[in-house]
């Protein structure tokens, strides 16, 4: 317009660029409006998947805290990240999106905690276990910031000014029962409980059995008691056979195959990782991989590639032609 001339009228140019300028305008605004509703359902649908990532989430950070049970557990998010989006692109679909999430809460937590367990010391399995149990029902609000505090610690509160009613319990027992009352109300009157003849038969079978997680509990508390709250019962009266709790804990919420040591598995290995990324053995007494190593190349026809160099002096060029 600035280069028209004094009569814009009889411009027929200037009339046609603003013809076409104006339907343009009309165009990019109906294109905006689609970008609109199409960010809005992205955005709707990348909602429905937020269980899925918080699962994610969660196994993270149980991961991240191996390091303080020992300093040789070191995981990188990069590593995390890539096996959780291996996962999304590997787990079986589904059409339906509840099917869908699902298998996915199931797949990542099953492959993160197979992959793990590949990395741990044979002692800290179950442990890995049960803070990933813990830490799902957690973040759920299934498991309360005052639960998980009595499970660690203990209660805070002296009950040692109140009445021990019963004669066959300590009173440093009671004040522990007292102390479960206080941190959740499905605890209610547990103590009474102990002094009342009927429940007294129960909970005598549970200190004198050899199981005591499979002796069920007085009728009320076998009923309200979530899994975890049996097992912070079970610290109090049986902190010897906590373990056992434990297993069926874990069981409750994740499944058997969470209790069991997950199989050496070279081929699975192999699957989680990709032809960038090294498999590192770090051996113990008596570990010896090479027979596995050899069955794997043979079974993917790479055994007349697969090349074994003890590295020593002079080993290190042929090494790094290999690799090259």
């Amino acid at each position: 317009m600035s280069e028209a001339s004094e009569d814009i009228l009889d411009d027929e140019e200037l009339i046609i660029t603003l013809d076409q300028s104006k339907q343009t305008s009309i165009a990019i605004n109906e294109r905006v409006a689609e970008a609109e509703k199409t960010a809005e359902m992205i955005n709707a649908n990348r909602e429905n998947y937020r269980p899925v990532a918080r699962r994610g989430s969660v196994l993270y950070f149980v991961v991240a805290d191996l390091s303080m049970i020992d300093p040789m557990y070191q995981y990188s998010l990069e590593f995390f990240a890539r096996l959780f989006n291996r996962r999304l692109e590997k787990s079986a679909k589904s059409e339906d999106l509840s099917a869908r999430i699902q298998i996915l809460l199931e797949d990542v937590t099953s492959a993160a905690y197979t992959n793990i367990c590949r990395g741990l010391f044979e002692k800290d399995k179950l442990l890995y276990s049960f803070l990933n149990a813990a830490s799902i029902l957690r973040r759920a609000g299934e498991i309360s910031a005052a639960e998980w505090n009595f499970y660690l610690r203990g209660s805070t509160t002296d009950f040692s000014s109140f009445k021990n009613e019963c004669d066959y319990i300590s009173d440093a027992l009671n004040a522990k029962l007292l102390g479960l009352e206080e941190a959740h109300f499905a605890f209610k009157d547990l103590a009474k409980s102990f002094a009342d003849a009927g429940d007294a038969v129960t909970w005598k079978k549970i200190f004198a059995s050899d199981e005591p997680t499979t002796v069920p509990l007085p009728g009320v508390f076998e009923a309200q008691l979530s899994s975890f709250q049996k097992l912070m019962l079970t610290k109090v009266l049986r902190d010897e056979k906590l373990i056992y709790g434990i297993k069926k804990f874990v069981n409750a919420c994740l499944g058997a195959a969470f209790i069991e040591s997950p199989p050496f598995d070279l081929e699975g290995a192999c699957n989680d990782s990709s032809n960038v990324e090294p498999i590192i053995f770090v051996l113990s007494a008596g570990a010896d991989p090479i027979a596995d190593l050899i069955a794997l190349a043979k079974a993917r026809g790479m055994d007349a590639r697969l090349k074994i160099i003890s590295l020593g002096q002079g080993q290190g060029a042929i090494a790094e032609r290999l690799l090259d």
